[in-house]
């Protein structure tokens, strides 16, 4: 079944109603430098964010996708792939950006081992995700309504302790730059030592 991801025209429709989330995730981008590598970058929404002097690659699994996302930034790599076979050379950018993807990629262990593969040891992973709830209510809820959710949304999982993810591939949070609202979680990270 398709979900609102995979429709590009209702995925940027749904976006444009959700104007924190994209202000978040203009500061986030903000931040980036040097050789970036967006992860999921769906229909390039965020693309134009990016400073010009940013070399810039992305990528997202949705080809209809990429159509749009390719306009959006004149320059930008864009190429079809996953976040669990990332189609570049080990140590290759300054900086990875994922935002609201990793709640969908079907192997997020592996996926953010991809991501540690292709950043430079010295490099940071910015990421803005909609995570687990820490109120056991919302949790609870999270839990019961995952199932429809992840069938309507193409894939979304609403409940993933992505926080916990990250940190068990290997990577550490930059201390003061961990920002939460709600359900969502925006936070810079280095490969740990």
């Amino acid at each position: 079944m398709r979900g609102i991801e995979q429709i590009p025209w209702l995925y940027d429709a749904l976006m444009r109603l959700a104007p924190g989330i994209e202000r978040w995730r203009g500061q986030l981008v903000a931040e980036a430098r040097g050789r970036v590598l967006e992860v999921g970058c769906g229909t390039g929404r965020g693309l134009p964010d990016y400073a010009k002097d940013v070399e810039l690659f992305a990528f997202d699994i949705n080809f209809e996708s990429l159509y749009r996302a390719q306009r959006r930034r004149e320059g930008a790599r864009i190429v079809c792939a996953s976040a669990e076979a990332i189609p570049f050379a080990d140590h290759s950018f300054d900086c990875v950006v994922s935002s609201l993807v990793f709640c969908s990629v079907p192997d997020a262990d592996r996926g953010l081992a991809e991501i540690r593969r292709v950043l430079k040891p010295d490099g940071r992973l910015l990421m803005l995700e909609h995570v687990q709830a820490r109120s056991r209510f919302w949790a609870w809820l999270l839990d019961r309504i995952q199932p429809t959710w992840t069938r309507v949304s193409g894939g979304c999982h609403p409940n993933r302790d992505t926080v916990a993810a990250v940190q068990q591939a290997g990577f550490m949070i930059e201390e003061g730059s961990f920002r939460e609202r709600g359900l969502m979680r925006w936070f810079v990270a280095r490969i740990g030592d």
